[in-house]
């Protein structure tokens, strides 16, 4: 009696649980088209990472180690940018035809931020609102990005675990810890609510512990308010340096990283793999000329209030707490044994 009240339990609350999931098939299709590949090139090297379009004129935000050279810690001499297709086939020839040349406006290595724009940007571009405001613990999520030798535009899903600030010891640098799955070439790539607002930037993973011991679902996302702080600060610094009336700041200073972050864009040294090839072929032959760069805009915030797309009637926003998750987990595990046993009863 005892087992089955508490299997009954178990199972409320996991129906209570799934009854708030994402609506993930109307996400991807409202946000990924926002959703671009970043491709860096110099030399022999190159690079591959994911960056989100916040505005219609072409402004892209990515994860600053997606167009850093590391080995010259500076942007790649070549950068181009390729829009999502109407549908993903898992071929570069079909997958990457409309790609643009780019250029960086600004980075911050410390923040892991930067900045680029899309040149020649085709009119009526979509883009990711950024959310103005915090999510909290046991909110479900979902990415959208690149994996090394996984599809292109692939969403990934999962939970907010915990937040961190001043991750790595860099000042205001704060992040989210999350268990929606993120690999090499998610790097910069949009961590999404039910809405398809943008409340992270996907910097990092930790998979291996100091003795070696496996680690999973340990994924950081750096916060929407950090990004929305920056850009703020960046914008105005750009359009200051554009006004003929206003005198050119210097250059701000390289801030070392404190630590390199574990989430790499996929990266590949000499010589690069056959895809990697592909991408910078298609990349050099589809590419449209550099144009000028346009004036920067203010990137509008996304509602505050607005229901994050659950389909149940839950009040908007309605997070599960660290126990709810628990019980969720232990239902799916219940349910798991209830089968084994059934298995071997017959």
């Amino acid at each position: 009696m005892l087992r089955l009240t508490s299997a009954l339990l178990l199972l409320l609350a996991a129906r209570s649980a799934r009854a708030e999931e994402i609506d993930y098939k109307h996400l991807y299709a409202v946000a990924s088209p926002a959703v671009v590949l970043i491709y860096g090139e110099e030399g022999e090297t190159g690079s591959v990472g994911t960056g989100s379009i916040i505005h219609r004129s072409g402004l892209v935000v990515t994860n600053a180690h997606v167009i850093l050279n590391h080995a010259t810690e500076k942007p790649f001499e070549k950068l181009f940018i390729f829009l999502k297709p109407d549908r993903v086939t898992g071929s570069n020839e079909q997958d990457l035809k409309r790609g643009f040349k780019a250029q960086w406006l600004s980075f911050n290595p410390s923040l892991d931020l930067a900045l680029l724009l899309i040149d020649g940007a085709p009119e009526g571009l979509p883009t990711v609102p950024i959310a103005d405001g915090d999510v909290g613990v046991g909110e479900a999520t979902a990415a959208i990005g690149h994996p090394e030798h996984g599809a292109r535009w692939s969403l990934t899903t999962g939970r907010i675990g915990g937040e961190w600030s001043d991750f790595e010891g860099v000042k205001e640098k704060d992040v989210y810890q999350m268990e929606t799955s993120v690999n090499r070439g998610n790097s910069g790539g949009p961590l999404l609510d039910g809405n398809g607002n943008m409340v992270g930037i996907n910097t990092a993973i930790a998979r291996r512990s100091e003795d070696g011991l496996a680690i999973t679902g340990v994924n950081f996302a750096i916060k929407s308010s950090v990004v929305r702080n920056w850009l703020g600060k960046t914008l105005a610094e750009i359009d200051a340096r554009k006004s003929p009336q206003a005198e050119a700041p210097p250059p701000p200073a390289q801030v070392a990283a404190a630590e390199p972050a574990p989430l790499a864009p996929e990266r590949k040294e000499v010589p690069p793999p056959q895809e990697t090839q592909q991408i910078a072929a298609t990349a050099r032959k589809g590419a449209v000329p550099v144009s000028s760069v346009a004036a920067p805009v203010t990137v509008p915030a996304a509602p505050v209030a607005a229901r994050r797309g659950f389909t149940s009637s839950e009040a908007p926003g309605k997070v599960l707490s660290p126990q709810e998750v628990v019980k969720l987990h232990a239902a799916k595990a219940f349910d798991d044994l209830e089968q084994e046993e059934r298995k071997h009863a017959r």
